[in-house]
């Protein structure tokens, strides 16, 4: 008796991984963006998402963090996943660097590294 199968296990776990990559970047977006300083809402709203390449955008003209959220999670959600992708998120204002080494009162030091941590994203070397 022969058993058609249905079900491959290689599709399933395919499915997992990209819904499991998508899970923890989604949640780090949204974690590192409502983590960070807002002034004018400029910094909060620069967050950007690329895959397997880093967008080195700077928009001074957006200030709606919830648009950051909504832009980056678009980005996410239509990725096409291979085991070796990489999802950057980055915010490329000149003074991000700063603002995560501490220089703002409104968040604690190296926010982006704590929101990574709580989001479950694996830091390499301890590095963004």
């Amino acid at each position: 008796m022969s058993m058609e199968n249905d079900f491959s296990v290689s599709d399933e776990l395919e499915d997992y991984s990209r819904d499991a990559l998508e899970s923890v970047a989604l949640d780090f977006l949204r974690k590192v963006v409502l983590a960070s300083p807002r002034d004018k809402g400029t910094f909060q709203a620069n967050w950007v998402v690329g895959i397997n390449s880093i967008d080195s955008g700077v928009y001074p003209q957006r200030t709606n963090a919830n648009n950051a959220i909504n832009r980056g999670g678009a980005v996410i959600k239509k990725l096409t996943y291979s085991p070796n992708m990489t999802i950057n998120v980055s915010n490329n204002l000149p003074y991000a660097r700063r603002l995560n080494n501490g220089y703002s009162k409104q968040s604690p030091k190296f926010f982006v590294e704590i929101a990574a941590r709580n989001a479950g994203v694996n830091l390499k070397d301890g590095d963004l």
